[in-house]
């Protein structure tokens, strides 16, 4: 995750906040449950791209004795791939 804890629980403190200010906006839960239920979200927004990179570099194994063997570039391979389950799964970074 790109952000430190603290400051994910900035962020989603000021967005609980703002929205607390938009008139007809109502909140089912306490203060304290409302800022952890955005911090989670956040949170998990954040890993979206950490948990693709993992997959990728779980994929490039079995490409491990081409890369070894310089057949194969490892960055262009993990920019290639990435970019196609970007693509394939609509993801945005």
């Amino acid at each position: 995750m790109r952000l430190s804890k603290a400051k994910v629980e900035d962020l989603s403190a000021r967005l609980v906040d703002c929205f607390a200010e938009i008139e007809g906006v109502m909140f089912q839960g306490n203060d304290a449950q409302i800022r952890m239920a955005a911090e989670n979200i956040i949170s998990d927004e954040l890993m979206v791209e950490e948990r693709l990179n993992a997959e990728v570099h779980k994929m490039l194994q079995s490409y491990k004795y081409e890369i070894t063997m310089e057949r194969m570039n490892y960055d262009e391979l993990f920019k290639k791939i990435k970019n196609k389950l970007i693509a394939e799964r609509k993801v945005v970074l």
